[in-house]
């Protein structure tokens, strides 16, 4: 049990420090690039015009925290591992295969997107608790909010809620950033479920 333990406190620490440090990039790019509009744009845009070396290397580093924390977690759930080393693949892809890459973009993004929210449900079938229940909330509103990206990119504006297309987007992100955090933060700390 004990070797558990220290192997979810990195999944934890790999994860808490992935997604910090891409929340952080992800806003030094969007300050740093000053014709870019966090409502107008999507949040790639920050990956082609003048921040891809902050935007691009910082989601690969994501996406490679991400894995690593799958790999350690694998021993937690096995849904979680599979839901992060995806998600961190398509982290990854979206670094390297920027907006220019069109469809092969839009697939690891999706991969990033769908896979980061999927993964807190298998938090709470873990764990149970009332934290988890809030997380899977949270990754729930993110599948909600994907969805309404989607229909925004290829439907029409009127499903962007009235923020943008990147505000639509930051309600797919910003969810998934608040439970990976809080959670990666309680496995570090407790070094268990």
């Amino acid at each position: 049990m004990a070797s558990n333990n220290k192997s979810f406190k990195y999944g934890g620490l790999f994860l808490f420090i992935g997604i910090a440090q891409f929340f952080i990039f992800l806003n030094i790019a969007a300050f740093v690039d000053k014709g870019y509009s966090i409502s107008n744009n999507t949040i790639s845009h920050l990956g082609i015009d003048n921040t891809p070396y902050i935007f691009d290397i910082s989601i690969i580093v994501l996406g490679i925290f991400e894995v690593l924390s799958g790999i350690f977690l694998k021993k937690y759930s096995m849904g979680l591992t599979v839901s992060l080393i995806l998600s961190g693949i398509g982290a990854a892809g979206v670094g390297i295969f920027n907006e220019h890459f069109g469809d092969i973009h839009l697939i690891f993004a999706l991969f990033a997107f769908v896979f980061a929210s999927i993964a807190s449900f298998f938090v709470l079938f873990k764990k149970k608790d009332g934290m988890a229940i809030i997380w899977a909330i949270l990754g729930a509103f993110g599948l909600v909010a994907l969805i309404l990206f989607t229909l925004t990119i290829e439907v029409s504006t009127n499903y962007d809620l009235g923020l943008g297309v990147g505000g639509i987007e930051r309600l797919i992100l910003i969810p998934n950033i608040i439970w990976a955090l809080a959670f990666g933060g309680s496995l570090y700390y407790s070094g268990k479920n």
